[in-house]
């Protein structure tokens, strides 16, 4: 079940939405000044929308529908492309630090001198990652399913919960650092 967000019918219907891109930033909250009350006789009644010009900065702009235009689809698409150029470059970057630390990447991704839909795959050599890393990851990644809309929307009543998966990965981690204290008491005294 989608959350969904109903308008009073009493409120004109806002013009954009959250998450569009306009010519000052992309609309990151929305607000209503309704008639007669204080803040529509002194501001103007109707929607005023909260923008975050740049994604990397705290600063936000409040400002009223006839304030903005959202970009054409061409100004957009090269808005889109250069985010995605950027995160290919991170992506590369992140794979350079984890062939470093010995850490083994497997990857999927499309490229665009294959056809739509085809996956090319990369698998390096390297040794896999290690045990204690996987469980780190493994919990925040329990942590986040724990906490997302989607599951929380969900009536899911399992015999085993997140938290039950979450105390495993605690024992198997506490058994994994009870053995490496052994294995440093048994090199110490033969």
């Amino acid at each position: 079940m989608k959350p969904t967000i109903s308008i009073p019918q009493s409120w004109q219907y806002p013009r954009f939405t959250f998450g569009q891109r306009t010519e000052r930033g992309a609309i990151i909250g929305m607000k209503y000044y309704d008639e007669d009350t204080y803040l529509a006789d002194e501001y103007g009644a109707g929607w005023r929308y909260i923008l975050l010009p740049d994604k990397n900065y705290e600063d936000e702009e409040h400002r009223v529908e006839d304030e903005l235009e959202l970009l054409t689809p061409q100004e957009l698409k090269t808005q889109i492309e250069a985010e995605i150029s950027n995160h290919l470059r991170q992506i590369q970057s992140l794979k350079h630090e984890l062939k470093a630390m010995g850490v083994s990447v497997v990857s999927t991704e499309s490229t665009a001198q294959t056809k739509p839909g085809v996956q090319e795959q990369y698998q390096s050599s390297i040794s896999p990652p290690q045990l204690d890393k996987l469980i780190d990851a493994a919990k925040f990644i329990l942590k986040e399913i724990a906490k997302h809309p989607d599951y929380l929307a969900l009536d899911y009543q399992p015999d085993l919960t997140v938290g039950d998966a979450q105390t495993a990965l605690s024992y198997l981690q506490t058994g994994l650092e009870d053995t490496q204290k052994f294995d440093i008491t048994s090199n110490i005294f033969p």
